[in-house]
């Protein structure tokens, strides 16, 4: 899967950096047939044009489209880049809709400056797994917000995962047609308390992934995973 900026009159173009990469790295020649995407659909498409400047496809056909899933948008906390960037990778294939870094109380000091520097490269990253997992779309990527901000948004399930393991099991959330989730990811140390009381007071339901301490990166990957498998067994029933 390939995503290309737009699809107008059956021809998608891609340029610069992005053909050069098809070209060099992935050996695009043409008469090849891909699935790309122009983000809101998929088509399957030959390519007609194979420059290290510019990639041109043909649509052959339209694809037909995914069937809709409820909209989990991750609030995650920043945290050391290499291990939030593998975050960002692993949670596009897991399916998130939108991923909303968080600024708080414990996030190291600095990387909140820093993290505004790094939207060119973390888009990268979302482009190179939406494609690797054949997403339809990519998932969007919004600039850093202070915590306060955060549990201000609304969702059918708000969820904070919490070191503490409070609350019932993630896996008895029951979800239905039409909900979307928001999933409130700490960072590293964990929640301040005076976080975690916040967060309550607005609503926000404690759940549990299990008798273990996770790393930040890997409760975010495994709370992502289990709702992806609720939902599909919701699309299922």
């Amino acid at each position: 899967m390939f995503f290309v900026p737009f699809v107008r009159r059956g021809i998608a173009t891609l340029e610069g950096d992005a053909a050069a990469h098809l070209v060099r790295v992935l050996r695009v020649e043409p008469n090849q047939q891909f699935e790309i995407s122009d983000n809101q659909h998929r088509y399957l498409a030959t390519v007609v044009t194979a420059r290290k400047s510019e990639v041109v496809f043909e649509v052959d056909e339209q694809l037909p489209d995914l069937a809709p899933v409820p909209e989990v948008t991750l609030y995650a906390s920043i945290f050391k880049f290499d291990h939030f960037e593998w975050l960002l990778e692993k949670a596009t294939e897991c399916n998130v809709h939108t991923i909303v870094p968080v600024i708080a109380e414990r996030t190291e000091k600095g990387l909140d400056q820093a993290a505004a520097k790094r939207s060119e490269r973390w888009e990268r990253i979302l482009l190179e797994a939406s494609q690797q997992s054949r997403r339809m779309e990519m998932p969007f990527l919004t600039e850093p917000i202070p915590f306060f901000e955060a549990i201000e948004k609304e969702a059918s399930h708000r969820i904070i995962l919490d070191e503490l393991r409070q609350g019932p099991p993630l896996v008895t959330l029951s979800l239905q047609p039409g909900n979307s989730v928001a999933l409130l990811l700490g960072p590293e140390g964990g929640w301040a308390d005076r976080e975690r009381h916040l967060a309550m007071e607005k609503g926000w339901r404690p759940m549990s992934l299990g008798p273990n301490v996770l790393r930040a990166e890997t409760a975010g990957i495994a709370a992502l995973s289990t709702i992806s498998q609720l939902v599909s067994e919701t699309a299922t029933c």
